[in-house]
């Protein structure tokens, strides 16, 4: 049985979400492959501590064990990860970022120490990652703003064992508007099971 952590960071409500909407599709065909794990959701739109955004008055006390340290503890004790977002502007929302930076703790999620080449070891070898990820614009348009990229190598330098990335692009277009979403979950549908199958 796998322990997983859900982080939905969509600013959109759940009900309009296209993100959320591919994530229940991709949750119920990872349910039957494997339908003893135990989840944890989180909406990152209603959780404390990613909306508290690192700045200069609260450097001191950003860090701590009720946003950081207890967040790190039930990261360390799961078995996988899921990330649910949207791309706002060009990256991820800010609520994902937020959360981000406060589990980046040196020698809690990384470490320098015992490094033979002067980089980063990942702390949560533990942990695999599956990002399920929308965006308005086609994919690979603007490849300075490559917000599954981001998140894949972020998670990567943690320790993460990164899946390939379920990526939803071109929502805006007027191309994917001429169709339901029942019909791009049809269009991806055999994509997402193997991904999940691999997580």
């Amino acid at each position: 049985m796998n322990k997983v952590i859900v982080l939905y960071a969509s600013p959109s409500l759940k009900e309009n979400s296209l993100s959320y909407f591919f994530y229940e599709k991709y949750l119920n065909e990872y349910k039957l492959i494997n339908p003893d794990d135990e989840f944890k959701f989180y909406d990152l739109n209603e959780l404390p501590m990613a909306n508290k955004t690192l700045n200069s008055n609260n450097f001191a006390t950003f860090f701590n064990q009720t946003d950081s340290l207890d967040f790190i503890k039930e990261l360390k004790e799961s078995n996988k990860l899921i990330i649910v977002t949207s791309m706002i502007n060009f990256n991820i929302p800010a609520t994902l970022k937020n959360f981000i930076d406060h589990i980046c703790m040196a020698n809690e999620t990384f470490s320098y120490k015992y490094s033979n080449k002067g980089d980063a070891i990942g702390l949560l070898k533990n942990l695999k990652l599956q990002v399920i990820a929308t965006q308005g614009a086609p994919e690979d348009w603007y490849l300075w703003g490559n917000h599954v990229k981001y998140l894949e190598e972020t998670f990567k330098f943690l320790g993460l064992n990164v899946n390939e990335s379920i990526l939803i692009a071109g929502t805006k277009t007027k191309e994917f508007a001429l169709k339901s979403k029942e019909e791009h979950w049809l269009f991806k549908k055999e994509e997402i099971i193997e991904k999940a199958k691999k997580f």
